[in-house]
């Protein structure tokens, strides 16, 4: 759909959630990609919460615009897009597994992210037009990115870091023998 011209804060709040949206239904169709890519079982069990999760809160969304009276589609999140293209490039640059899931979580974290600055201004811009019933529901799922982000820097930090540092030591100490 051709970008619509924003007069006003109703209508930005508008793109944003419709850039949130894609942004949602985009990760559905990468997360699976991921899960295959994923060697640990602890990062293969964060990948499938996280597109359960993913799919609640595109239904929130898609609440959101029935309150709204709005259609969902119409915006394209290039942010995410973008995020995502560097993502399936990162790992698949990742020749050691145990590297790759440290990289499949340093994306997940960098999309996290968008998604965090995009919930925090969507509710802005709804208690600004008093829309507090609005705000509540997008602050569920800001929640909930932030609560997945301390998930995935513990299991980085707990598990997946450790074991990509330890075979990287493993891989100098059996070229040091050679």
């Amino acid at each position: 759909m051709k970008n619509v011209e924003i007069f006003d804060l109703y209508d930005l709040l508008m793109e944003q959630l419709r850039d949130l949206y894609d942004g949602e239904q985009q990760q559905l169709e990468i997360l699976p990609k991921l899960d295959e890519l994923a060697d640990s079982f602890e990062l293969e069990e964060i990948v499938e919460y996280h597109r359960k999760e993913t799919i609640r809160q595109k239904d929130r969304l898609e609440k959101i615009f029935r309150l709204l009276k709005e259609e969902p589609e119409g915006e394209s999140c290039d942010g995410i897009k973008g995020l995502i293209r560097e993502t399936l490039k990162l790992a698949r640059r990742c020749k050691n597994p145990e590297v790759r899931d440290a990289s499949i979580i340093t994306s997940l974290q960098h999309i996290n992210h968008y998604e965090m600055a995009g919930y925090g201004t969507a509710i802005a811009y709804a208690k600004q037009l008093n829309r507090h019933d609005l705000a509540e529901l997008l602050l569920e799922t800001l929640r909930e990115e932030k609560a997945s982000d301390m998930g995935l820097s513990e299991i980085a930090e707990n598990h997946i870091n450790p074991d990509a540092k330890w075979s990287f030591i493993v891989e100098k100490a059996g070229k040091e023998k050679v």
